[in-house]
């Protein structure tokens, strides 16, 4: 091949890669741009569907709220389209999103399915060369909506006087979003002792909404101005005995709610009295009293006790309960509901060799192991509860619950109570509950929201 030949044929092959460039330049670009649009529509398919997913969540919280089904789901249907339409970006906004009327299935175990679907068009940029001016986009979701059974545990102690009854409105707000037609309710209330006002209903997974409230309204608070008696532990037992594995009727999503404003100083046992009988009992110290025997199921009531002389002193005398710290004995083994007493974080990490003894006749030592005993009995009752599968939420009122009385503070012990993220004593391989502050009455409403947002997550 001569050089003329040579040249020739490199003429050719720039021709046909210059031909070759203006055929596949535009089909170049238009891939290009399909990758770019569907990118973007990618993108607006997964802000999309958070959209559905937070109607979803707020249909389900909302399920729950209403005297008939059909009010029910209505409200889950605006609620839906509420939480839809906040969480719409401005970008999102540009498809013309479309969200559907929820759809709600009922199953024998009580669930409730609600299935939603939303569309939109998406304005495309650059495959309008191939005629194609939006980019249709949608999802579906289904959100599950589980039974609960819930166990709201009320503290009723006198310090609370001033703020009950805003207690009393946010704890029936705050049950007024659970479902009576599947979950259970169940409220403890306490103070010296413990009392179920509402019990779990064992013939059915319902509750009545109008007793719930009644029982809430006719709680009372100790009157007392200077006695204020708190017995977490036995408020807190009381409320997790509601739950019971052994009932088929029983969720398997279980949650226990702690309302306290201070740090306990009052827990129960049976007490050897003067080294004469034994009584099942609460005692309890405050300011610069140690007192007791207190009746553990009710709220706050005395009983007599006996003493080795066959003397019964009346608890009805108020000046006869704070001698009893020179006749009560606490020694290695005690226990009450199967919790020791010692041995906590607080009441003497050497169990085996402390105990005390009502003939010391010291009310300092008596006051001290009062109040620590107090403070580690729920902190133990808690961690069998949540190793139970059962979580615990705690929420604090004031600033009483931050003092240190020389073992560590309300709060501290609420947290730990929890299992939340901040605890010292976080445990990983259990529930991990909520603990919420507040500073005031007013900070009850949005703690009693954040908690319930959380358990609306669970039972989804």
């Amino acid at each position: 091949m001569d050089k003329t030949q040579r040249q020739q044929i490199k003429v050719r092959q720039k021709g046909l890669a210059v031909l070759l460039t203006v055929v596949a330049l535009p089909f170049l670009l238009i891939m290009a741009g399909l990758a770019i649009d569907s990118g973007r529509a990618y993108s607006m398919q997964a802000k999309l569907f958070a959209a559905v997913d937070a109607a979803g969540i707020a249909a389900a919280r909302a399920i729950s709220v209403g005297s008939t089904q059909t009010l029910r789901e209505a409200n889950a249907t605006a609620a839906a389209q509420k939480y839809f339409d906040v969480n719409l970006s401005t970008a999102l906004k540009t498809t013309s999103p479309s969200l559907s009327s929820p759809v709600f299935s009922y199953d024998d175990e009580d669930n409730v399915s609600i299935s939603l679907n939303a569309t939109g068009n998406m304005p495309t940029s650059f495959i309008q060369l191939l005629g194609f001016d939006t980019w249709p986009i949608g999802v579906e979701a289904e959100t599950i909506r589980r039974p609960v059974d819930i166990s709201l545990v009320v503290d009723n102690s006198g310090s609370l006087s001033d703020v009950f009854d805003v207690v009393q409105q946010r704890s029936k707000e705050f049950l007024s979003n659970f479902n009576p037609d599947f979950d259970r309710v169940a409220v403890t209330q306490y103070g010296m002792g413990a009392d179920a006002v509402v019990p779990f209903n064992l013939s059915q997974r319902s509750y009545s909404s109008t007793a719930v409230n009644t029982a809430i309204d006719t709680m009372t608070y100790e009157t007392s101005s200077s006695d204020h008696y708190t017995n977490t532990a036995e408020g807190f037992y009381q409320g997790y005995a509601e739950f019971d594995d052994t009932n088929t009727l029983a969720a398997n999503l279980k949650v226990i709610v702690v309302f306290t404003d201070g740090a306990p100083n009052t827990f129960t046992s049976n007490f050897l009295v003067d080294g004469n009988k034994s009584y099942l009992a609460s005692i309890s110290t405050t300011g610069s009293e140690g007192r007791g025997l207190w009746d553990p199921s009710k709220m706050r009531q005395r009983i007599s006790y006996e003493l080795n002389n066959g003397t019964v002193i009346d608890q009805d005398d108020d000046g006869d309960g704070d001698e009893i710290y020179k006749y009560v004995d606490i020694s290695p083994g005690d226990e009450y509901q199967g919790f020791e007493l010692l041995g906590g974080s607080r009441a003497s990490s050497t169990a085996s060799s402390y105990s005390y003894s009502g003939s010391s006749d010291d009310k300092g030592d008596f006051q001290a192991l009062m109040r620590a005993i107090s403070r580690d009995l729920p902190e133990k009752m808690a961690f069998q509860a949540r190793a139970d599968g059962v979580y615990v939420f705690t929420l604090g009122l004031g600033y009483n619950l931050l003092n240190d009385m020389g073992n560590g503070t309300g709060e501290d012990m609420l947290v730990r109570m929890a299992n939340a993220p901040n605890s010292d004593e976080f445990q990983s391989s259990q529930p991990q509950g909520l603990y919420c502050f507040a500073e005031t009455e007013d900070d009850l409403g949005p703690c009693f929201d954040k908690m319930l947002d959380v358990i609306i997550r669970l039972t989804l």
